[in-house]
């Protein structure tokens, strides 16, 4: 989903309250559910869901190996200083957290994004330089 929807989430880093209202991790993940949903509803894509592992990513680079927590709160977590194996989830939704901590989950993310969308690019360059080598051969 993350991948998919790039060129709309390089438009919401820009100006996030015309889109979401909010600087909010979790409300950028409900937007890019609810807008996935709406596309997948009017037959505008194939899957209404498709992974490319964001998640995952982010759960191994900061520890989270075994959390199903999302990567809005791994990330907001990891933001405001709480140690990953020691994060009770239910306690977590209680913390009052500052519109500046907010903000700064939501620097973490896009930084996230570029290293992620870098990182497929690179790989799908391989693949394709991989596919030129391979029909060469025959």
């Amino acid at each position: 989903m993350i991948s998919n929807n790039y060129e709309l989430l390089k438009k919401i880093e820009i100006r996030p309250g015309m889109y979401i209202w909010s600087n909010k991790l979790k409300d950028l993940s409900l937007f890019l559910t609810g807008y996935n949903s709406a596309l997948y509803d009017n037959n505008l894509i194939d899957i209404p869901d498709s992974p490319d592992y964001f998640h995952d990513r982010v759960a191994k680079k900061y520890w989270f190996y075994a959390s199903t927590a999302g990567w809005e709160n791994m990330i907001l977590s990891v933001t405001i200083w709480l140690i990953p194996g020691k994060i009770t989830w239910n306690s977590f939704l209680e913390i009052d957290i500052t519109k500046e901590q907010h903000k700064q989950s939501m620097d973490k993310f896009y930084e996230l994004l570029e290293d992620f969308i870098s990182d497929d690019r690179e790989q799908n360059l391989k693949e394709e330089l991989k596919q030129r080598k391979e029909s060469k051969r025959h």
